[in-house]
């Protein structure tokens, strides 16, 4: 009898410690159940602000997303201009995300690769020479 209580508590102690996740500040969470977004009652995904929630162990898991600002260095483009002269261009972007529902769609599970292969087609569509 006494085996079977500390067995019980100890499974429940368990389920209590998988139940419960912390986001951190400058990182926000969206939660899947069986692998599929969960969303709210606008049909939006749910993202998580910083703190202390609750999932259901088993059945949801959650993908955490960096709220920090991004530094993406892209390699130097060397152009020539009109009057023949070498043009070397160095650039650098700095992105943060301000829909992290968007984001996480766009990018097929907030893969961070992807947004940056995002990133630099529409920065050489915007700078081309």
């Amino acid at each position: 009898m006494r085996k079977s209580v500390i067995a019980i508590i100890i499974i429940v102690l368990v389920v209590l410690y998988m139940s419960v996740f912390v986001v951190k500040e400058g990182e926000r969470g969206i939660t899947l159940r069986f692998g599929k977004v969960l969303r709210d009652d606008e049909n939006k995904p749910l993202v998580y602000a910083p703190g202390l929630h609750f999932k259901i162990p088993f059945i949801e898991s959650v993908k955490m997303l960096d709220a920090r600002i991004q530094t993406m260095d892209n390699q130097a483009d060397r152009f020539v201009t009109k009057e023949k002269k070498d043009l070397i261009v160095d650039s650098y972007i700095k992105w943060r995300i301000s829909d992290f529902s968007r984001y996480y769609l766009a990018t097929g599970g907030g893969d961070i690769s992807q947004a940056e292969v995002l990133l630099k087609r529409k920065f050489s569509d915007r700078f081309a020479f």
